[in-house]
């Protein structure tokens, strides 16, 4: 958990990054993981260093992706990571009336791609 805490902190949520890949891993019951791979510039580094980043979501309970396709998605507003009671919900680019939603309803109702599920890890690719 605090290693993931930091990678969000140290790429500053991913803000002027790129989404590059969102993939769905399938299982017998539907979906079971989401992994997201963003490219984005790590801010506690010296330089201009941007190293793709992969967030997994497991035991996922919920997904929605409402993006154009054939377009690069620029990541304007963020990727937040959000702990609502026993879940995790990894929102990407949401735009909300405060910079982070309240409750899940308020990420359902406004959001354009988000994930819920159980865990949540993320890793530097390269």
């Amino acid at each position: 958990m605090e290693r993931m805490q930091h990678i969000f902190a140290q790429y500053h949520r991913f803000d002027d990054g790129a989404l590059v890949s969102f993939e769905h891993v399938y299982g017998s019951r539907g979906v079971q993981a989401v992994r997201i791979v963003l490219y984005a510039r790590n801010h506690a580094l010296d330089g201009n260093v941007w190293r793709n980043v992969a967030i997994t979501v497991g035991d996922v309970r919920e997904v929605l992706v409402r993006m154009p396709g054939n377009f690069i998605n620029r990541i304007c507003c963020g990727v937040k990571l959000l702990r609502f009671g026993d879940v995790w919900c990894v929102d990407v680019d949401g735009t909300y009336a405060h910079d982070d939603p309240a409750s899940l309803d308020e990420v359902r109702r406004d959001g354009d791609c988000y994930v819920i599920g159980g865990t949540v890890e993320a890793i530097e690719l390269d």
